[in-house]
């Protein structure tokens, strides 16, 4: 099981957490001491005693500067605690969601890792970053507070904390709602960046079918909900401020008051110890209205690490723990697949031989590329088997794998940064090999061009979708693979430049290559040692080009229909 994401705001920093409570309450005493001091000093008025006011003057001072002194040393401490916090939380949730499988990482959808990142660290930040430092300084002044008010007068004692319970207990009535906004708002918010995100992915065909006036509606339409619980958790906090300072002032005044009473009616209570006590009540409401506040941001981010925490949970890979660094055939058996109750493979039997070429051909829908992604294990639900030599593709460690094997996929995602790192993924390459793989990709001619530090833009925008072809190609390359798989890898290029890499991909020598592919084009296809022929999610026929001529069937009939 992974460790707690949580966790990871304390790692290494108790030492600073410590140190800030520590001076925080020896702020704390400091405002009592001068509380204690503002008793003294107007006792000494009453009394007319100017020698003990200048020592007490001179006293103040001593306690002012000590707390200018111990607010600086918090103005130190607090950003470095919470730099550090929030910094290797966010650095290990991210480490977590790159250390997931391919399969784990899509059962959510990018917005909703990208609103754990930003929208959720931020809540945590705001609201329990320091709240156990919040609660360990209000709990202290509350019972010093106490303590000092019990040493002057008990009989004012209970009726100062019989009357601050009240303010408290409308903290508590109208504070237990705030957790259920933030699990709202959380939920929101990922939503709403989804629908952003995914329009703004789809910019070019909103603006083809004219369907601005319909997007703007049902962007809208999500910005309201959002807002509109965003505005229902400021009135549950804007009802619980105005509860909390009518109760407040109630109870100052009634503390005042009843002092007052026993003090004229009994005459054991001085002025000055009212006054005392009315600046106390300060250090006992506000912690009291604090508290469950405090307590209530506290737990409503309970819901939230626990999102953030499933998101990161990772399949139990226990059983993943054979390794394989030798690819020497493929079997498939009896492989069926279903997609939302639709049975997308149907009884595939088939074995790759090691170092040969396989054509994958077939109409749209045939089920080609889910039968590519389940010899990546980019899904472990299907039925019958997939053996990598003898072992099973469900045993296989996911890493040992994918470290002598490839993958070119139609839809290439491209970093916004250099094509040389696009090109090799940030790891250092032979210079040698490097240009070789240039030139089979077909990237020399525009690396001379805009030079290898050009910027590619956010998801290759500046690039054709030939270029973005060539170097996803190239970093297939780069591996130098036992395993390479291609889907439709060279439909955005013509054909010429198509059958130019083909041809310097299939000469590539120790490597399996299976190609998923569109082009029928027959100086390309009888190059493969095998072609396969895939029709509703079955293997319909399967030989050489020539061959399946012959068989007067499927390919026929897809090569008839191409030309």
């Amino acid at each position: 099981m992974n460790k707690k994401s949580e966790s990871y705001i304390y790692k290494g920093n108790i030492t600073n957490f410590i140190i800030l409570t520590i001076t925080s309450l020896f702020q704390t005493a400091l405002m009592i001491i001068i509380s204690l001091l503002l008793e003294r000093i107007m006792a000494i008025a009453t009394a007319k005693d100017l020698t003990a006011l200048y020592e007490q003057g001179i006293i103040f001072i001593i306690l002012l500067v000590s707390s200018i002194l111990m607010y600086i040393l918090i103005i130190y401490l607090k950003p470095k605690y919470q730099r550090k916090a929030i910094t290797q939380y966010k650095n290990n949730i991210y480490k977590q969601i790159l250390e997931k499988n391919i399969s784990n990482f899509n059962k959510y959808n990018t917005s909703t890792y990208i609103s754990a990142l930003t929208n959720d660290v931020h809540k945590i930040e705001e609201d329990y970053l320091f709240s156990a430092f919040d609660l360990i300084t209000n709990i202290t002044l509350f019972l010093s507070t106490v303590v000092i008010m019990i040493i002057y007068s008990p009989l004012l004692t209970i009726a100062g904390i019989l009357l601050s319970l009240l303010p408290f207990v409308g903290a508590v009535i109208v504070g237990g709602k705030l957790a259920f906004h933030e699990k709202e708002i959380s939920n929101q918010n990922a939503s709403f960046m989804h629908f952003v995100k995914d329009n703004l992915i789809g910019f070019s065909t909103i603006k083809v079918f004219k369907a601005e006036e319909k997007i703007k509606e049902l962007f809208d339409k999500n910005n309201n909900i959002l807002e509109n619980k965003k505005a229902n958790k400021t009135k549950t906090l804007a009802v619980m401020e105005m509860v909390q300072v009518i109760l407040s002032t109630l109870s100052q005044f009634g503390v005042f008051f009843i002092g007052a009473y026993i003090s004229i009616v009994t005459g054991d209570i001085e002025p000055s110890v009212i006054l005392l006590f009315v600046q106390l009540m300060n250090y006992i409401i506000n912690p009291l209205m604090q508290i469950p506040t405090t307590l209530s941001k506290r737990l409503a981010c309970k819901p939230i690490f626990k999102k953030i925490n499933d998101i990161l949970k990772q399949d139990n890979d226990k059983e993943k723990n054979e390794l394989i660094n030798e690819i020497n055939e493929i079997t498939i058996s009896n492989l069926e697949f279903m997609y939302d109750d639709k049975l997308i493979l149907k009884g595939i039997n088939h074995k790759f031989e090691k170092n040969k070429s396989y054509a994958i051909v077939g109409p749209s829908g045939s089920g080609k590329t889910t039968l590519i992604n389940l010899l990546l294990c980019r899904e472990n639900n299907y039925t019958g088997n997939i053996y990598y030599n003898n072992i099973e593709a469900k045993k296989i460690s996911l890493d040992s794998l994918f470290e002598i094997s490839s993958f070119v996929e139609q839809n290439v995602f491209i970093f916004d940064d250099s094509i040389i790192n696009n090109v090799t993924m940030y790891s250092i390459v032979d210079e040698e090999l490097l240009n070789n793989v240039l030139i089979k990709s077909g990237l020399i001619d525009l690396i001379k061009e805009k030079g290898k530090d050009y910027k590619c833009g956010e998801n290759g925008c500046n690039l054709s979708g030939g270029e973005k072809q060539r170097i996803s190609i190239a970093r297939a390359l780069i591996n130098r693979s036992q395993l390479l798989l291609l889907d439709e890898a060279t439909s955005a290029l013509d054909n010429e430049t198509a059958s130019l890499i083909t041809n310097h991909l299939l000469s590539i020598d120790n490597t399996t290559k299976i190609f998923i592919t569109h082009k029928l084009d027959e100086d390309i296809l009888t190059k493969f040692d095998e072609i396969i022929v895939m029709k509703n999610g079955k293997i319909v026929e399967f030989g050489k080009y020539k061959e399946l001529l012959n068989n007067n069937s499927v390919f026929k009939s897809l090569v008839e229909f191409n030309n």
